[in-house]
């Protein structure tokens, strides 16, 4: 049985003991007030995880201005706030938790919400440099020296508010290429003053930060600093930028050094996908722990508990910072402490979550979690028994099928689960075949045990037909047929030269030593990548832009394989529709031009198709009828799952 006594050793930061060596990583919610304070959903959030056995929970970053303020973000500018982050912080320590609020000046990141402050005067966005910021084509304005000043003064103004509202710590927040990391890099600060043109001159800001703030919270008040350990991009922050930087925070007066990576314009270094090692940036921090003599936390991708444990018996740091594991399972902390490792729903790393920042979650105020819907709805998830137990059919046991199934059984329904092959999971079965999806195999696995252990009745190798529900006479049915590859309306299509991607992966398909891959989303990527790196030329063709598909790829996801592309040779043909599949290749059509490539194997990743035979029929007979998943609209394993909780929930 695996030990992880140095897991749960306590320890401390300055003053703080904290009473283990598992950090809640800030994540920004979009949950809080339009003021900037926290509401019953959000502090219910983090109570699931102070409940969970997080040592120390810290908060995402406050905004310390007016026109630093991005909707939906907490905010500590006015004193009048206090009283409501009061709340939260004895919410949290009612569960034994220690509870720290970062403060996070946005900077360039500000420019995605120009369009809604203009004319108010609000979210200037600002920077060392007036450097064009890629992600929105912004050119920030060049921070003048009063501006700087300003904005020591309001970082530690929030600060001591922090403090006031109950905070046991604040973290400055000064990673990832926001407005403190983006003075310490060297590639967003071109400045030639005393702020910069030097790691040390670089420094400087953040450490007049620092000590202004130990001036505002006085001497016993832990302040922690995030930093990345590199930007990993050239002509940014180095390892040995950060070896000489880290000491002067410590001697500035930093209590704890939190050690992340990149900047806004690489965050797959930051948002760690599957396609990356468990890990992957530890090397950081015990790098930066050789040369401070103040506790280090480290980050990224550390769901494994085997990894966590190694790192701290290691002394590679003295913290492990969670952040998407704890969305996935708040009660990861319990659970590996009393050695309950096949209990935990552990997070994946499929960045759905990070998916909808931009867009679900801005817009409705919550996170989303593919192994976990119940984030940010925490109290309204609890399963209630049902009124009345009912007999169900779900038809398809792929995810959507299983959460429904589990989810209706565990209410007390009586619940039949058909599934057409030997084996559940549908196309998440097929996705956990792939080199670099290993962990998706802990879902799938997590799912069979629910069902099984809810007492759901699993009937495999079954066709379902009308007849079948017709003798079991069920109350409701519940369609999860999932989703069929598409194919293409060109001449040669069905040629035995062209394959379905999904057929490669499992093995079902023999690829020649020329392929040309069809579809530039993320199975055409994933396979092409794959072929490649087994040493064949691989030439990825799309009618659109690469990662997209009416709408793009995720953007850490898709700038990994992209690169990883490139890295191994692929060849992209973008903007160049299939015309036909030929004898030598194929056809496409380049912006008019008759473009030939040449192929031994074409492989097809074009989408999917709803499988939805069954449902007129069985509307015909069924009492009540429920279609959920792919074989409603194809798309990811989030909508999948949250649609068979939602409906498990209600039958």
């Amino acid at each position: 049985m695996p030990d992880f006594k140095k897991l749960f050793t306590p320890s401390r930061i300055g003053d703080l003991t904290i009473k283990n060596r598992v950090v809640m990583s800030p994540m920004q919610t979009f949950s809080y007030e339009n003021d900037g304070t926290p509401n019953q959903k959000t502090i219910d959030y983090f109570v699931a995880r102070a409940r969970g056995g997080a040592g120390l929970i810290i908060c995402p970053g406050a905004k310390p201005s007016p026109e630093s303020h991005a909707p939906k973000t907490p905010a500590l500018y006015n004193d009048k706030v206090i009283p409501l982050f009061l709340e939260l912080t004895e919410a949290v320590h009612n569960q034994g938790t220690k509870i720290a609020q970062q403060i996070n000046h946005t900077g360039k990141a500000l420019t995605y919400n120009q369009a809604l402050a203009q004319g108010t005067g609000l979210a200037e966005s600002i920077g060392p440099s007036p450097l064009r910021y890629v992600k929105t084509g912004v050119v920030l304005r060049k921070a003048s020296l009063e501006d700087i000043q300003r904005i020591t003064e309001q970082i530690s103004e929030a600060a001591r508010r922090a403090r006031d509202a109950g905070f046991d710590m604040i973290e400055l927040h000064a990673a990832h290429g926001y407005l403190l990391s983006s003075f310490l890099s060297s590639f967003s600060n071109r400045r030639d003053d005393q702020y910069g043109g030097t790691p040390e001159k670089r420094a400087r800001l953040l450490c007049e930060i620092i000590m202004r703030t130990r001036e505002k919270v006085g001497p016993h008040f832990p302040i922690g600093v995030r930093i990345s350990g590199s930007d990993f991009l050239v002509g940014g922050t180095t390892i040995e930028d950060t070896l000489i930087q880290a000491p002067l925070f410590v001697k500035a007066g930093a209590d704890a050094l939190h050690i992340s990576a990149g900047a806004h314009e690489n965050t797959e270094v930051q948002f760690l996908s599957y396609l990356w090692p468990d890990g992957f940036i530890t090397n950081l921090a015990a790098a930066v722990k050789k040369v401070v003599d103040v506790p280090v936390i480290t980050v990224g991708k550390l769901g494994n508990p085997e990894v966590a444990e190694e790192v701290i018996k290691q002394g590679f740091a003295d913290f492990v910072a969670l952040g998407r594991q704890l969305l996935a399972d708040p009660e990861w902390p319990n659970k590996v402490r009393d050695n309950k490792l096949d209990r935990i729903n552990y997070c994946i790393c499929c960045n759905n979550c990070w998916k909808r920042v931009f867009s679900k979650s801005r817009e409705v105020g919550r996170l989303y979690c593919t192994v976990n819907p119940a984030v940010h709805r925490e109290t309204l998830f609890d399963l209630k028994q049902a009124l009345s137990a009912k007999k169900i059919s779900v038809i398809g046991g792929g995810l959507a099928g299983m959460e429904v199934a589990r989810v209706a059984a565990e209410r007390g329904h009586q619940v039949t689960l058909f599934e057409k092959s030997s084996e559940l999971g549908g196309q998440f079965l097929i996705a956990c075949q792939q080199p670099d999806k290993s962990k998706y195999l802990s879902l799938l696995k997590r799912q069979v045990q629910g069902i099984r252990e809810a007492g759901v009745n699993v009937i495999t190798n079954i066709s379902v037909t009308p007849g079948i529900l017709l003798e079991s006479r069920p109350d409701i049915v519940v369609l999860a047929t999932g989703a069929s590859p598409k194919k293409l309306p060109v001449p040669g299509i069905d040629r035995p030269t062209v394959v379905q991607g999904i057929d490669v992966i499992q093995g079902k398909a023999q690829v020649g030593e020329k392929v040309a891959v069809i579809g530039g989303r993320l199975i055409g990527m994933e396979v092409a990548l794959d072929l490649a790196r087994q040493g064949k030329k691989v030439s990825l063709i799309t009618d659109k832009r690469l990662g997209e598909n009416g709408e793009p790829l995720e953007e850490n996801i898709y700038r990994t394989l992209r690169n990883r592309l490139i890295e191994n040779g692929v060849q992209f043909f973008t903007g160049c529709p299939l015309l036909e599949v030929n004898e030598g290749g194929v056809f496409l059509d380049d912006n008019g031009n008759l473009l030939s490539i040449q192929a031994d194997t074409v492989v097809l990743a074009v989408g999917f198709s709803p499988v939805i035979d069954l449902f007129a029929e069985l509307k015909l007979i069924a009492p009540e009828i429920h279609v959920i998943g792919d074989c409603k609209t194809p798309r990811d394993a989030l909508e999948a799952m949250h649609e068979g909780a939602e409906l498990g929930r209600i039958l």
